[in-house]
């Protein structure tokens, strides 16, 4: 598999080659699902390490930085695993997110709380799946400690890497790089004004 620099970043983040380009305005907080194509179950014990670590950002910069800011800031983003709770059964309470197999297909409930589930999971209340997904969780404060804030015409930027390392009783643990690149970081109005 070829590999690209960190700062080769097209747009779509599900290609299988190049880097990726999380943008975010400066306080969004946003999740985003990534389909692992080498694992089947994300939820057999796999150790995921997502990290953003701070570009060495200027003031007016027109492009994105390709070095690291000497001492910058160092964030871990959560990786969220769905709870997948096994086969469906009727008059089980289900809670918004959880993951069911119901004749060899897997749902994900997008609801809520499902307290009387007596109807299969393939309604509206659930949407097909697989145990290959995981979510990334940029928070809100991502770049609060970066030392270029965004300006109106000139985001900041951090280099990002997503490793997975498969369970420790395989005869030998092998760890994947699958998504590396870039998080830019947009100016937003919002968030120089005092909250009402």
């Amino acid at each position: 598999m070829a590999r690209s620099k960190l700062t080769d970043t097209p747009v779509q983040l599900m290609e299988k080659e190049g880097a990726v380009l999380f943008s975010l305005v400066k306080g969004e907080q946003r999740e985003f699902p990534v389909e692992l194509d080498f694992v089947l179950d994300v939820t057999a014990g796999y150790v995921f390490e997502a990290v953003v670590v701070e570009a060495e950002n200027v003031t007016d910069q027109t492009e994105a930085p390709t070095t690291l800011k000497s001492s910058g800031a160092q964030v871990v983003i959560n990786v969220r695993i769905p709870v997948y709770t096994g086969l469906w059964f009727t008059a089980t309470e289900y809670t918004l997110e959880q993951v069911v197999m119901h004749e060899g297909i897997y749902y994900k409930l997008m609801t809520e709380t499902l307290t009387d589930s007596i109807s299969p999971p393939n309604n509206d209340n659930w949407v097909v799946t697989n145990l290959a997904t995981v979510y990334l969780q940029f928070m809100s404060t991502l770049s609060s400690t970066w030392a270029q804030s965004p300006q109106v015409s000139s985001p900041s930027y951090g280099f990002f890497e997503l490793r997975v390392t498969e369970p420790a009783n395989a005869v030998m643990t092998e760890t994947w790089k699958p998504v590396r690149g870039m998080v830019e970081i947009l100016f937003s109005p919002t968030d120089i004004v005092a909250d009402p």
